[in-house]
This record gives structure tokens, C-alpha cells and sequence, in this order.
């Protein structure tokens, strides 16, 4: 490919030439030089997106003006919610173990390869609970709201309890 350019033309709605002109990209500020880094953008996403690694760096880039607006907000309140850590630390990295399989499953799944992929999610689940659980251990947890895991444990215990119930019925 050559470094000459093609024009293009395209047309669209009111609201996407507003959006084009309040978008803020670094480094471009006409239309055309914002479309020219949104196809670069979609360009690197879909060339670089192939491992765990790179899905996660990917999707971490995506949720990293959240995480900088949690950061100001405890910063500025003095408050922390480990809650909401392990919510932005974990999302990303399940999501992330999506997205690899996705490259790793190629034409016609297996058996194995589907197991594969079901343990390996079913390990970030309970990696999330047992985080949540851990929060539970302690009357007041580290939150914005010291009482939102307790709010939500009798329906846990609940389940626990019918758990219980169902493992000590069964024959062994």
C-alpha cells in the first residue's frame, strides 16, 4: 500500500456530525482527521486483539476513564470501595478471557476445547465470589457503602443453607 490518500464522501445524520464535532481525539481535531483516527483506532483493536494479554490491555484502555473517574472521586472524598476494585479489576479480565477463545476456537468446536473454555470461565466466576465472600468475612466492608455486601448475604446464606440440604439428601 502506497502513502497516497483516497477522498472519500459520506453522508450522515445531524446527530452523528455533532457527535464527530464534540468527539476529542488527541491530535485531531477536523472531521476528517477524526475519522482518520477512528479507522485507525478500529484497525488496532482488531489487529492487535488476538491473546488474553492484549484483550485485556484492550479492554482495560476502554474502562480506563471509569476507573480514573473512581480514582478523582475517592480521591477527592476520601472514601474507597474495594467492592468496586474487584468489579473493574475482574470485568476486564473475564472479558478479556472471552475474547481469547474466541481467536483460540476455530471452525468446528470439540468437546475438549468446550470444556476447555468452561472451566476456565467457571474459574474467573468463582474467583469473583470468593472475592465478594471474602468482603462478607467483615461487618462493614471497604465500600461507599459499608453494608452493601451485607444487604445482599441472606440470600446467599440462603442458597448455602439449601445446599446443605441437597448434599446431606444425597446418596453417596
Amino acid at each position: 500500500m502506497t502513502g497516497r490518500t483516497v477522498p472519500l464522501s459520506v453522508r450522515v445524520s445531524h446527530d452523528d456530525a455533532d457527535f464527530l464535532a464534540s468527539l476529542e481525539i488527541e491530535g485531531a481535531e477536523s472531521p476528517s482527521e477524526k475519522l482518520r483516527a477512528l479507522i485507525t483506532e478500529a484497525r488496532r483493536r482488531q489487529d492487535s486483539v488476538g491473546g488474553f494479554s492484549e484483550a485485556q490491555l484492550e479492554l482495560r484502555r476502554l474502562i480506563q476513564p471509569l476507573i480514573e473517574k473512581v480514582q478523582d472521586f475517592e480521591a477527592n472524598n476520601e472514601e474507597y470501595s474495594q467492592l468496586l476494585h474487584l468489579g473493574l479489576e475482574w470485568i476486564p479480565e473475564a472479558m478479556a478471557e472471552l475474547v481469547a477463545q474466541r481467536f483460540k476456537l476455530t471452525g468446528e468446536a470439540e468437546s475438549e476445547q468446550m470444556q476447555q473454555l468452561e472451566r476456565r470461565v467457571t474459574d474467573r466466576v468463582f474467583r469473583l465470589i470468593e472475592g465478594f465472600l471474602r468482603l462478607a468475612v467483615t461487618q462493614d466492608c471497604e465500600g461507599y457503602d459499608p453494608q452493601v455486601v451485607q444487604k445482599r448475604l441472606p440470600k446467599i446464606r440462603q442458597l448455602i443453607e439449601l445446599m446443605r440440604i441437597m448434599e446431606q439428601n444425597t446418596p453417596t
